[in-house]
């Protein structure tokens, strides 16, 4: 396969047209022109509630403190579930090795905490790294009220490398699920919804999907996806999804966005 770099320019025109109002305010005779590109997302398997996490509670918790898994605690409770994914070794953007769990896409990931009288407020904070391996950080929460709350993170993480658990009082009675859900990430980023021209869910068209532009907003812990994500009408069921979108090239920060909260 040969590639080859047409041009660095960010604004790109074709044509020979010339009108003096139009060439003063673009800068360019020819009409302006921008580049759609044909995107697989793969075929995201079914969300799964406690495909991580599942039913941790007791001294699985933390009682005002802060417990932090790893892949050393695999093959254990809570991480005992079939569906977890097996740890694996990657080398991250910096070329250090990690031992992490893959997910089988970028997606999000969600919580789900429940009590039998009234939750003990508390918190999971996700280290990861994106589809090109950039460390990225995210803290799902939960308030001290009701028996059954469900919490959905924002970001795309396609591995995983730390879950710390946070509480300020004794949520070992709590009970955590916690796993993946259905928003896909982009590996473009989109500044608007409508740079997002069109979804195919199993190779019919997806008019429907929910489209996340990009967070440009300064990258927190709880700030959304700095490329932007697709939620598809259809849940997940290991249907392929493709997405046609405009992409910038003119610069790292127009193609995949600003860096991640690490």
């Amino acid at each position: 396969m040969s590639k080859h770099n047409i041009t660095r320019a960010s604004d790109v025109f074709i044509g020979d047209a010339y009108f003096a109002p139009l060439h003063a305010s673009q800068g360019s005779v020819g009409a302006p022109i921008s580049f759609i590109r044909q995107i697989a997302l793969g075929s995201p398997i079914a969300l799964d509630v406690d495909g991580m996490i599942k039913a941790a509670t007791s001294t699985e918790l933390p009682n005002n403190a802060t417990i932090t898994y790893t892949t050393a605690d695999d093959g254990a409770s809570p991480f005992d579930n079939t569906a977890t994914p097996a740890p694996a070794t990657i080398t991250d953007s910096t070329g250090t090795s990690r031992s992490v769990w893959t997910l089988d896409v970028p997606r999000n990931l969600t919580i789900q905490v429940t009590h039998n009288s009234s939750i003990v407020a508390m918190s999971v904070t996700v280290t990861g790294f994106d589809v090109y391996g950039q460390m990225m950080k995210e803290t799902l929460s939960v308030a001290a009220t009701g028996t059954d709350t469900p919490a959905a993170g924002l970001k795309a993480f396609k591995h995983i490398l730390s879950i710390a658990v946070t509480s300020a009082g004794n949520a070992t009675t709590n009970t955590l699920n916690m796993g993946w859900g259905d928003v896909l990430g982009l590996p473009f980023k989109a500044d608007y919804k409508a740079d997002v021209l069109r979804v195919s869910f199993n190779d019919a068209w997806d008019d429907s999907a929910t489209i996340g532009a990009a967070d440009d907003s300064t990258p927190t812990a709880t700030t959304g996806d700095v490329r932007g994500t697709v939620d598809t009408n259809s849940a997940s069921d290991g249907s392929r999804v493709i997405v046609w979108m405009k992409v910038d090239g003119s610069s790292k920060d127009t193609l995949v966005g600003q860096a991640q909260y690490s």
